[in-house]
């Protein structure tokens, strides 16, 4: 035989050598190693078993450029296929072997085994790109419902370049988020009793108004809707919650800490929540829960390795009850309801003729009809949103303008706070005109039930501004309570007590009219609570109440030699109607 040199060309074809691998079946993952007898032959050795079945079907990042392998597997309790992002930095390590058995895969024990499964996990399987979030709601024209599934756009779903996406985020109440019954039974037994009932209408309706605030560009807020523990708030929120799933067990309650409740509005991202009954909760944590669940960010905090962690961000409609409007419950905790939070989320009375109902559809009390509807929504839940979330991926943002700039048709001139707390109602409104075959409601029931909602909550508003109402309403309060008291001491009188609050004098004896020089610490601590002083002023100026020296200049006048005062003009606002000839 010809010996092979270098140059013969039988050397371009080496020997075949076998190399270890890995094999997955339905039955697990296993490495085959090789192994050389003594004569140099190779040879696969037994496989071994390192876990129950573990597919690696594609690789993804979320958007804070974190990397994930993502895995299938056939749940051992269901039988039913599942999907999950692993973080890579937790592949080996004991926290990621123990996320695999926690989903109830088998990872078996032994340093070698667990070291090979993870170079599998690492290496192996296909490199499909996901696009991984930890939210629910819209992301492109995708919709993720709060239970994880995800409403694919068919505009997506044909365009195979763009990444899949898959939800990685809170799923403890998915079994929640489910469909029960069926759109038609859930319309007949729950929703037509919507028809003339406006905190029903009002429920229903911000619920589907959820996923619009990303679409408008509108902010986080709701309703508070508060009355006496037995009028129907609740019942009137569950069938609000029934438009997504169960609405006993997705209810929350108030009584939580302000991090959970952030938790919990990330996971409900471009949805519902219910905040039920407030009078459970501490109004400290009321106050921080209301900022931070209607501010839609979460915390700042900081990272372990320095720097900051990525802030959560969330768009959500939530709709409260309590005994009392929020306004009350947050002085209680000794912070300040600013204009903005009360008209990002307005309170108004749950009680309208039959407790929270205005009509009873032939029921003989609010009870029955309260029995009837908490015993359907049992059956019938969850259909709605998901009818929902598929019609608005057909729907032209120009139609739902014009149906929102519908109801702000049907509306007085308004302005200032009570133009921005019309345009919430008009949302939720917008959402139930388009919502129709959704709801089953005529056309025109819906945008009813919502105005009656506004015009009860502008009976009490009206049309002046949070801040303005405020400042009148804390002089009046000041006044009944002190105005006749020793706190204000005549005149002449050089006796002061130590809680003095200033002077008083008649101007006119017929119809006793005073005039009070108030001291400038009270006015501004006790009056304006710190509230912007030149703001008070000009308020209480515009409706003839505070006199302005003759000179024209700052707000207090000279007494002799005793120092300078603020001056009001009587016991109450002599000209409120001056406030609205603008």
């Amino acid at each position: 035989m010809e010996k092979q040199t270098e140059n013969n060309p039988l050397n371009e074809f080496e020997k075949a050598s076998i190399q270890p691998y890995y094999d997955c079946t339905r039955n697990g993952v296993y490495y085959i190693a090789i192994e050389t007898d003594s004569n140099g032959n190779t040879s696969e050795k037994p496989p071994l078993r390192l876990s129950d079945s573990i597919r690696i079907i594609g690789r993804g990042a979320d958007t804070a450029g974190n990397h994930y392998r993502v895995i299938s597997w056939q749940d051992g309790f269901t039988h039913k296929a599942k999907i999950a992002a692993l973080p890579m930095a937790d592949i080996g390590t004991n926290a990621g072997f123990q996320s695999l058995q926690q989903r109830g895969m088998t990872i078996h024990a032994g340093r070698r085994k667990r070291e090979l499964l993870a170079d599998y996990l690492q290496t192996q399987g296909d490199n499909t790109p996901f696009h991984i979030v930890d939210k629910a709601g819209w992301h492109g024209k995708d919709y993720i419902l709060p239970s994880g599934e995800i409403i694919h756009s068919k505009q997506n779903h044909k365009n195979k370049t763009t990444p899949q996406t898959l939800y990685n985020g809170d799923t403890s109440q998915a079994a929640a988020f489910t469909i029960s019954g069926n759109l038609k039974e859930w319309q007949a037994q729950v929703s037509q009793y919507a028809a003339g009932n406006s905190r029903l209408c009002l429920a229903i309706g911000t619920a589907l108004a959820a996923p619009l605030l990303a679409i408008l560009g509108e902010q986080n807020g709701g309703f508070h809707i508060y009355g006496k523990s037995s009028d129907g708030k609740t019942t009137a929120a569950k069938v609000g919650l029934s438009v997504w799933g169960q609405p006993e067990k997705i209810k929350n309650a108030w009584n939580g800490t302000v991090l959970g409740f952030a938790n919990a509005a990330l996971a409900r991202n471009d949805n519902f929540m219910v905040l039920d009954e407030i009078a459970e909760c501490e109004p400290h944590i009321i106050a921080k829960t209301t900022y931070s669940v209607i501010n839609g960010k979460s915390k700042l905090q900081g990272a372990k390795d320095g720097g900051n962690r990525q802030q959560s961000e969330w768009r959500i409609l939530i709709f409260s009850t309590g005994e009392y409007d929020l306004k009350n419950y947050i002085e209680r905790g000794g912070m300040k309801w600013e204009a903005g939070q009360s008209v990002r989320l307005p309170s108004l009375p749950a009680m309208v003729r039959y407790g929270v109902y205005d009509h009873l559809h032939g029921f003989h009390n609010g009870a029955a009809l309260s029995d009837h509807l908490l015993n359907a929504m049992e059956q019938q839940h969850g259909a709605a949103g998901a009818a929902w979330i598929e019609k608005l991926m057909t729907l032209d943002i120009e139609r739902i303008h014009a149906a929102r700039n519908a109801f702000m048709q049907i509306l007085p001139e308004l302005n200032g706070q009570a133009l921005r707390a019309a345009r919430r109602f008009a949302i939720v409104a917008a959402a139930l005109e388009l919502a129709n075959e959704i709801t089953g409601l005529a056309a025109g029931v819906g945008m009813a039930g919502v105005k009656q909602c506004f015009d009860d909550w502008f009976a009490i508003n009206g049309s002046m501004d949070y801040e303005t109402r405020a400042i009148i309403e804390q002089t009046e309060d000041f006044m009944q309570l002190y105005g006749e008291s020793s706190r204000f001491v005549e005149w002449n009188n050089p006796f002061v007590n130590h809680d003095h609050a200033g002077y008083f004098r008649e101007l006119n004896e017929k119809e006793r009219r005073k005039e009070f020089w108030i001291v400038p610490a009270v006015f501004e601590s006790e009056i304006l609570r710190h509230a912007d002083v030149q703001q008070g002023c000009l308020v209480l100026y515009k409706v003839g109440w505070l006199q302005k020296p003759k000179s024209g200049k700052g707000w207090k006048q000279l007494r002799f030699q005793k120092g300078r005062y603020y001056v009001l003009l009587g016991m109450e606002p002599p000209n409120l109607e001056s406030l609205f000839d603008d």
